[in-house]
């Protein structure tokens, strides 16, 4: 009977290790637990519709095929990395990882990697890399966006940034990723500021089509990316004071031009670190480079810490709880 119960339970603990299954109309995600995967579940659609109207002005139509989204609630920090696969259609197949903390996950990771599935059905094609990561960004609480306003302007002063043009145009991560992450979210923060959200879209689809130069023009009235560039920092010269004490130089070299700290290595596998203050004299990157097994991986979206955003819906899915007992609060009505 002790051998028969021992089994059992044997049984029971591989089971319940191989996790619950929830889904929802959008996502299919693996959980450790029923709890866990139904909030998780509920969270992503109501992030996916929220996301999608902040971005493009109304819902996203049901996709083909669920993604997949897999959790692993762990005490680690979180992180979080979204895979696509893109074919003439658009997006072919997706798929999902989120990791930390459960409170971190829904209230940060999450919504971070719906931003970008948002952007990727959106534009059909793999998003410039200081747009996705730059309008992730933006979707963050105050307290980010201000850490990532005072980081571009310690990088400005201290002449590191990456020229715009150059930043525009890179394809992949280079090695001072934590500028791509910096620049791309003050530029992005810049021109919806000036715009929208859909109008920042359209500049970036245009630049995609037809050129930086000719976005510049078509959309923000700058004949070339570099008077748009001037534009850009004397608005953060001019702003100096709104919430921060940082100034920062024109940062011009003898030639006229920025100064680039190094270049596009050519590896495209993103993963992603916790977010270090702005002012350490050795600066951690949000976003690491691939370790050498990772490189040839092309399409990791990185994820970032967030804040839960203002919801727009009158209904908020309830979040489990790791631990019994510990309550967790809910997003800012």
């Amino acid at each position: 009977m002790k051998k028969r119960l021992a089994l059992v339970f044997a049984v029971a603990t591989v089971f319940c290790s191989m996790g619950a299954e929830f889904r929802t109309r959008n996502f299919v995600v693996i959980a450790p637990n029923a709890q866990i995967g139904q909030s998780v579940g509920q969270w992503a659609e109501h992030y996916r519709k929220e996301k999608a109207i902040l971005w493009l002005g109304r819902e996203m139509p049901p996709w083909p095929q669920p993604c997949p989204l897999r959790v692993h609630v762990t005490m680690d920090p979180p992180s979080g990395e979204t895979e696509f696969t893109f074919g003439m259609g658009g997006v072919n197949s997706q798929r999902m990882i989120i990791r930390g903390p459960i409170d971190r996950l829904i209230y940060s990771v999450l919504p971070h990697e719906i931003t970008h599935t948002v952007f990727a059905h959106h534009f059909k094609t793999p998003v410039p890399r200081w747009a996705d990561e730059g309008g992730s960004v933006l979707s963050e609480d105050s307290t980010e966006r201000d850490r990532h306003d005072k980081l571009v302007r310690n990088i400005l002063n201290r002449n590191q940034q990456i020229p715009m043009r150059t930043l525009l145009g890179l394809k992949e991560y280079p090695p001072q990723v934590m500028c791509l992450y910096a620049q791309g979210y003050s530029i992005a923060d810049y021109l919806v500021k000036r715009s929208n959200r859909q109008h920042f879209l359209s500049f970036v689809g245009y630049g995609l089509q037809y050129g930086w130069d000719h976005a510049a023009r078509t959309h923000y009235g700058h004949n070339r990316v570099e008077e748009l560039e001037q534009a850009w920092l004397k608005n953060l010269r001019e702003t100096r004071n709104q919430g921060q004490q940082q100034q920062f130089a024109a940062n011009q070299t003898p030639g006229g031009g920025t100064r680039f700290m190094g270049t596009a290595t050519g590896k495209t596998t993103r993963m992603t670190i916790p977010p270090a203050q702005p002012f350490e004299s050795q600066a951690i990157a949000r976003g690491a480079m691939p370790t050498a097994h990772q490189a040839g991986h092309t399409r990791w979206q990185p994820g970032v810490r967030l804040e839960a955003p203002v919801p727009i819906e009158s209904v908020i899915p309830t979040i489990p709880s790791a631990r019994t007992g510990v309550e967790l609060g809910m997003p800012v009505r």
